[in-house]
């Protein structure tokens, strides 16, 4: 059983238009809504790759009702904590001129101390016996900093992997996290300095190991990814295919590197089967996440490279 922790979920919108023009009337020519959140994108990925996932997590009671329909139709088990307020709702407009991908993010509903604590249980609970622990994502207003290097050690003895940047990274890898997945520019920023060459990133890679991270993978968009651990280096390149979306890349590339590492064990062969799911999951629109045809047709084109 794979588990992720998701404490700020989200309906994420995504609307369509020819090019944003800030300021002006923008005619949106399709939108769609899909729940969504790093901790569900994940359990989402890994389930569809064959995977027994779950999702555990804290959610607005306006809205929670969506979310479990979602993951029953995922085959996705999960456990929300309900908490006043309404889950947040995340709005993505997508340029058809090439311009990239515009997001607005809402906060989502303040934690209190007392459902924080509450949650810790929850997760203690549902986290029991799981062959690894995806920890990623925004956390709710209000919570202190360092929450998340606090469950890591809630959650003693689980393999826990920690995407996410910021305050939460630098504190996080602190409690020993089983893998850490950046991206190149959460890295920079948690380094507080610019990473301009490979070399320069496998660097920051390997001070978040003396930090306290066993494994480290960084993604890199269209530069690849990049992975630094006990089994060595290694690159993967980008893989050419057409780009719709890149919205939850990173999410994917994780579930993939879940279905790897249960597969095959090797560290190597997980990080080729994280940088299939990753690349997979562009080829979709909007948040719509891997099509496990589309991973089993990508995975033979990775290339490992050793650093």
């Amino acid at each position: 059983m794979i588990t992720t922790v998701c404490m700020n979920p989200a309906l994420d919108r995504t609307v369509t238009v020819d090019g944003l023009e800030i300021g002006q009337v923008n005619r949106i020519r399709a939108s769609r809504t899909d729940v969504g959140g790093k901790g569900v994108n994940v359990a989402v990925v890994a389930r569809r790759l064959g995977l027994d996932a779950q999702v555990i997590g804290v959610a607005g009671e306006d809205g929670l009702a969506r979310i479990h329909q979602a993951m029953d139709a995922e085959g996705v088990q999960h456990a929300f904590l309900p908490v006043e307020g309404a889950v947040r709702v995340n709005t993505k407009v997508v340029s058809l001129n090439g311009s990239g991908v515009t997001e607005l993010n809402e906060s989502g509903p303040a934690m209190t101390a007392e459902a924080l604590a509450e949650f810790f249980r929850l997760a203690r609970e549902k986290a029991a016996g799981s062959d690894a622990v995806v920890i990623t994502g925004s956390l709710p207003p209000c919570c202190p900093a360092g929450t998340y290097r606090e469950l890591i050690r809630q959650l003693s003895g689980s393999r826990c992997i920690l995407d996410v940047g910021g305050a939460e990274l630098v504190l996080g890898v602190a409690a020993r996290p089983f893998l850490v997945k950046p991206n190149h520019h959460e890295l920079a920023a948690a380094l507080r300095t610019e990473l301009r060459t490979m070399a320069d990133i496998r660097r920051g890679a390997e001070s978040l190991m003396q930090a306290g991270a066993e494994h480290v993978v960084v993604s890199m968009g269209r530069d690849g990814a990049l992975y630094v651990g006990a089994e060595g280096a290694y690159y993967a390149p980008e893989v050419p295919v057409e780009v719709h979306s890149t919205v939850g890349a990173g999410d994917a590339l994780v579930g993939g590197l879940l279905w790897g590492l249960t597969t095959h064990g090797s560290l190597r062969e997980a990080f080729r089967c994280g940088v299939a799911a990753g690349t997979a999951s562009v080829m979709t629109e909007g948040t719509q996440l891997v099509h496990p045809d589309d991973f089993r047709r990508i995975l033979p084109r990775v290339r490992i490279e050793n650093l």
